[in-house]
């Protein structure tokens, strides 16, 4: 009998603002996250728990956050969404949904999904920034890049949205599966977007009318000289406040306009362009 699938979850509780600042420190290497009763789950794969304590060590200090871990099996991983999987709303314009609820909701846009490792849902804060803000700037027909996709589900509103072309650019080979099912579940013929893995800072290719860059700072850093000759509108997320004055300099510097901000809790959203 095989031994069944198992997982490393922290668990954080404290001051929420704090537990933001270690999700930008951790996120990229969790698995998955909810929050449940004022407590923030990770997920991480077995072996990591020295290297994520060894970051909660360096960044904790000075911040009120708490934490334990505790090992789940795969079956009880998707029963917790089962029972904390909230709906994300924006207005009355966009709902995202697990692919069981059969609920009727009255959104111009309903997307499905079933949720799983290693790929969002919508619920952190800049995903939904992400989709708030796509759904504003979006326009029938535009071309779409989304650079380190997940498994697509900014490409996916995208699409439903009327993009023309979709490009999906994501590093993470487990995503493509999710990518592929999430297609599925929203009746989308796989041919509609097109899912590539690969590093984000290979791409050369920026004629678009929208680039999406839901991301970490490092890599936002290193993407802006890159994206100095695009006519596109530029979506930038994965940010925290604390990082709003470096990304202003770089922007400065490489002569690009901040158009718009947006913020959820510590977490923020810019809107670029250039002249």
């Amino acid at each position: 009998m095989k031994n069944k699938k198992k997982w490393d979850v922290l668990i954080l509780s404290g001051d929420i603002n704090d537990i933001d600042i270690i999700s930008s420190y951790i996120k990229d290497d969790s698995l998955g996250s909810y929050l449940n009763k004022n407590k923030y789950f990770y997920y991480f794969d077995i072996g990591k728990k020295d290297l994520i304590e060894s970051v909660l060590n360096v960044h904790i200090v000075g911040l009120n956050i708490n934490f334990s871990w505790e090992i789940i099996e795969h079956e009880n991983w998707h029963l917790n969404w089962k029972n904390n999987f909230n709906p994300i709303q924006i207005k009355d314009e966009l709902i995202i949904i697990p692919n069981w609820d059969n609920n009727i909701y009255n959104h111009k846009h309903i997307v499905k999904i079933k949720p799983g490792m290693a790929f969002g849902t919508g619920h952190h804060e800049t995903t939904f920034l992400m989709l708030k803000n796509l759904i504003k700037y979006i326009n029938k027909n535009d071309r779409v890049l989304d650079l380190g996709s997940g498994s697509g589900i900014l490409s996916i509103v995208s699409y439903m949205y009327n993009a023309s072309k979709i490009t999906a650019i994501e590093y993470d080979k487990d995503c493509k599966d999710n990518f592929i099912e999430k297609l599925q579940i929203n009746n989308i013929n796989n041919n509609n977007i097109e899912f590539i893995i690969d590093d984000v800072l290979t791409c050369e290719d920026f004629n678009y009318d929208i680039i999406l860059a839901n991301i970490n700072k490092n890599i936002i850093k290193d993407l802006l000289p890159k994206l100095k000759k695009t006519n596109a509108k530029i979506l930038l997320s994965g940010m925290l406040d604390q990082d709003e004055l470096e990304i202003k300099s770089l922007l400065k510097l490489y002569n690009m306009n901040l158009i718009y901000k947006d913020q959820r809790n510590e977490w923020i959203f810019m809107k670029v362009q250039n002249d």
